[in-house]
């Protein structure tokens, strides 16, 4: 039970979203251990109780580091998949099958299978079809850093299942991470993953020196590109309004904690993309998503401009200003279509 010790919790990746959320379930009496896979990680948190992606934080006393995946989930009653998407098919491919029968299942990866175009979710029950009653996906505006300093924020989590959304609430709810519930698994997951695109949009026009009142455009504009894709891949409209969706979409294009608004930032200056992530390290998920959703939208008939333009910057060469000034040359359009009035009405 919560502040009582005894309960485990696995961390599938201790990079610094998975060491953020095995702060917040220790500070709520879980005993936690994180699976790296390097080696290096392992020996960061030897020396300082730290991780090399949250620098200056030292983890709590009941929170261990391992490479061994089987003493990580051994006895774990939750398991937490942190992984970026990039290694979501490959780990969830190895080790679904290892994950113990009774145990919560909770997804904080923001992004897509890249092969296979499935959410996060489904990539783990494609492998696992046993989880699809003990899936929980969390999701929201978060910053790693902020929750592993214990800063006041709030977060979604979302399930098919009342009992399991309900348990991983109780799980992680804490006096500083405000945690809601919601029953719309699609819409939490594509919103928590096209904003990265977005921000990365909002991060070029900055670089730009294009000012603040396109980046303000390229936000509500983008939430509504986030919308028709995801309503048209079975999503509730409504979803896109709240944390995981318009809440975080506005932390990642304006909060300098981004990486995706960064890399963003650096495009527009002319850096190209391989000179940024060789300097910084960093992982930018919406590098990922773009391809992914510039599929999904062709596939679904859904028109994305502004992920159209970024995706051409980043892959095919397009200068970033001339891609401002296609989006900003389109074809001239009411600002919410006329059936969706109706809708709303």
């Amino acid at each position: 039970m919560k502040g009582k010790r005894g309960n485990k919790a696995c961390i599938i990746g201790a990079g610094a979203w998975g060491s953020a959320m095995a702060v917040v379930l220790s500070d709520n009496g879980y005993d936690v251990t994180l699976w790296a896979r390097s080696e290096a990680t392992v020996r960061c948190f030897e020396a300082n109780r730290g991780v090399p992606r949250l620098p200056g934080t030292a983890l709590p006393e009941n929170i261990a580091v391992t490479t061994d995946v089987d003493q990580a989930l051994s006895g774990a009653s939750l398991v937490v998949s942190a992984i970026p998407s990039s290694a979501l098919g490959q780990v969830a491919r190895e080790i679904a099958g290892r994950l113990p029968d009774d145990a919560l299942v909770v997804t904080a990866t923001k992004g897509f299978d890249l092969e296979t175009l499935r959410r996060p979710s489904q990539v783990w029950i494609d492998a696992n079809p046993s989880l699809k009653h003990r899936m929980c996906v969390i999701s929201g505006p978060n910053f790693a850093a902020e929750i592993a300093q214990r800063l006041p924020a709030a977060t979604v989590v979302a399930a098919s299942e009342e009992s399991t959304r309900l348990a991983v609430q109780h799980a992680f709810m804490t006096k500083y991470f405000r945690v809601y519930t919601h029953v719309d698994v699609t819409g939490v997951e594509i919103g928590g993953a096209l904003k990265n695109v977005i921000a990365l949009a909002c991060g070029m026009a900055q670089g730009m020196g294009a000012g603040y009142n396109i980046q303000a455009a390229i936000i509500s504009r983008g939430i509504a590109e986030i919308s028709r894709l995801g309503v048209a891949l079975g999503a509730q409209p409504l979803t896109f309004s709240g944390l995981s969706g318009l809440g975080d979409l506005v932390l990642t294009c304006t909060g300098h904690l981004s990486r995706n608004r960064q890399a963003g930032i650096a495009v527009g200056q002319g850096e190209s993309i391989h000179g940024f992530l060789a300097r910084t390290g960093y992982t930018v998920e919406g590098l990922e998503t773009v391809k992914a959703a510039t599929q999904l939208s062709s596939t679904c008939d859904v028109q994305m401009p502004i992920t159209d333009v970024v995706y051409r910057i980043l892959y095919e060469g397009l200068p970033p200003h001339k891609g401002l000034y296609e989006a900003m040359s389109r074809e001239r359009k009411p600002e919410v279509e006329e059936h969706l009035l109706k809708f709303l009405a």
